[in-house]
């Protein structure tokens, strides 16, 4: 009680055979926090399941605290691609977790990192976030 962590948000119900067969996150029965109809976790005290807390040295501040979740989501999205150094790659959608996709395809040396997305301000963060090249979609209809 009254640990400092980062959290896991989304809490399986660990009995059906995704969860049982360790791909929790795809269970049918997730309870997301912020995802209705479960509330979010903006307040100064949270109650969440302890073995979905991941305690936070003291040299990490609350501020990186939060960004290891978004964070996981870039490093296994570019684990499941595979990318390395010297790949291409492409990233569809340039807001925050778009970002953290380019920062970890950055990381692991892919020569070439391109983002699409809708709006010209995230498009341009893209780009002083060291995207090679961005585009802008001009249409949200998927037959053009």
């Amino acid at each position: 009680v009254g640990d400092r962590v980062a959290i896991e948000p989304g809490v399986p119900c660990r009995r059906c055979n995704y969860c049982k067969g360790g791909r929790y996150n795809l269970c049918l029965d997730m309870k997301f926090c912020a995802t209705p109809p479960y509330d979010g976790n903006l307040a100064r005290f949270y109650v969440h399941d302890a073995d979905f807390c991941f305690k936070l040295p003291n040299n990490v501040s609350f501020e990186e605290g939060a960004l290891l979740e978004p964070l996981s989501v870039g490093v296994h999205a570019c684990n499941r691609a595979n990318v390395g150094l010297g790949h291409n790659v492409l990233i569809c959608g340039a807001g925050p977790i778009g970002i953290v996709n380019l920062l970890v395809a950055k990381a692991r040396g892919a020569a070439q990192i391109v983002l699409t997305d809708l709006d010209q301000s995230r498009l341009d963060f893209a780009k002083q976030m060291g995207a090679t090249a961005v585009f802008k979609v001009t249409s949200r209809d998927p037959k053009v």
